[in-house]
């Protein structure tokens, strides 16, 4: 089942858009931070000066005469720390998370409107040993922007352009999550659901022991945290699954669809193997009917590119994702490869490392779908797997 994801939308949807319903999505990313920061002012004032100042390190002489309050000034001063401590780290990753976002480094550069498919560059695609690409063997291509699109990007609907491993448009971080986003957002909630959760249960505790009448804003404080912690709580919980899964959420949407894959050919087969199949008739979901009780991966076709490349087309099975690979890798390939690149939010994320293979780190399965091509065409190599055996 795919998790639910804050302002994604399956790709049929995102052609519909109007420039008012646009221009509202930009509006409500920077009105919903500065509520946010409103929030966290209130809810500074509420636990720094109402509950640790007035009432527990210098509490009035109406509170002691009327309540029986006594001074508690250690309690106050450590919960001060803590929260310092906890409101810190909230900050610097929400704050890193907007400037960020506000440089918008994901964003592709959209072409003329008026230019065709066929005009359009794909060699920027072409000069990796993989590539996700459609049954003719071109790079996806996006209709709205009128550009190839590079694997794992995605058309965004409130920003009307294509996003590098495009997760969500979330209002409330202030734009777009994409590849150099997704660390920092992951941060960011996390840190949050820790800061809330604080927040509720130190205005939970000293509202259940104040027994006369309870500030309106103490409650209104702890209603705030509870809500918050929840939310926080809940994304944080879906964004750090899907990182180790190595699935953004339109990935996660998508999930159950097969993926056609250009593999770069360095030596050909025989030459009987050298033309390309006849094209099949397919099935409502777009497999070749004569494969869809085959257990092998089908190759669609073998194509020739300028510069005398060629490549092979072929498909992957429903649900297997071309990324895949294991829990920890996954989490590593967006947080980084040391415990302290998780905890601060000043390096990107290694996947924005290219290498020649691909734009991202291949899974096993497409490794295995090249070996199994090169094994049924005596003679042929592929240059994902002779990459690979260089690298070790």
């Amino acid at each position: 089942m795919a998790p639910f994801v804050v302002g994604s939308q399956k790709p049929e949807a995102r052609d519909n858009t109007t420039p008012l319903e646009q221009r509202l999505g930009m509006a409500t990313a920077v009105v919903m931070p500065v509520l946010e920061l409103g929030a966290l002012g209130f809810v500074t004032w509420v636990v720094c000066y109402s509950i640790c100042i007035q009432y527990l390190i210098r509490p009035s002489s109406e509170l002691q005469q009327s309540f029986n309050v006594q001074s508690r000034r250690p309690s106050g001063i450590a919960i001060l720390a803590i929260y310092a401590i906890s409101l810190f780290c909230l900050l610097v990753p929400f704050l890193r998370l907007l400037q960020v976002i506000w440089a918008k480094p994901d964003l592709l550069v959209p072409a003329e409107s008026t230019r065709e498919k066929q005009d359009a560059d794909s060699r920027p695609m072409e000069q990796y040993d993989a590539y996700i690409c459609d049954y003719e063997g071109l790079p996806l291509y996006c209709e709205k922007c009128c550009i190839f699109k590079p694997d794992r990007t995605h058309h965004c609907k409130e920003l009307g352009r294509c996003v590098r491993k495009m997760d969500h448009f979330c209002p409330w971080a202030g734009g777009i999550i994409g590849e150099t986003t997704h660390k920092y957002f992951m941060q960011f909630v996390s840190y949050t659901a820790l800061y809330t959760t604080f927040v509720w249960i130190v205005v939970a505790i000293f509202l259940a022991d104040r027994t006369g009448m309870r500030p309106g804003i103490w409650i209104g404080a702890l209603v705030l945290g509870v809500l918050f912690c929840i939310f926080t709580f809940t994304m944080s919980c879906m964004t750090g699954y899907n990182l180790c899964i190595n699935y953004t959420s339109v990935e996660a949407i998508q999930r159950g669809g097969v993926s056609n894959i250009a593999f770069l050919i360095t030596r050909m087969p025989h030459e009987p193997e050298l033309q390309s199949p006849p094209s099949p008739p397919t099935s409502s979901e777009g497999r070749p009917k004569d494969q869809e009780a085959d257990d092998d991966w089908p190759v669609l076709r073998i194509i020739q590119r300028s510069g005398g490349l060629s490549f092979v087309v072929m498909q992957t099975k429903p649900f297997q994702h071309p990324w895949s690979t294991t829990m920890m890798q996954g989490w590593k390939d967006t947080m980084g490869k040391s415990f302290v690149d998780w905890l601060l939010p000043l390096k990107h994320s290694p996947c924005k490392q290219r290498s020649r293979s691909g734009e991202f780190r291949w899974g096993e399965v497409v490794y295995d779908m090249a070996k199994k091509y090169q094994r049924d065409n005596p003679g042929a190599r592929l240059a994902l797997l002779e990459g690979r055996r260089r690298s070790r």
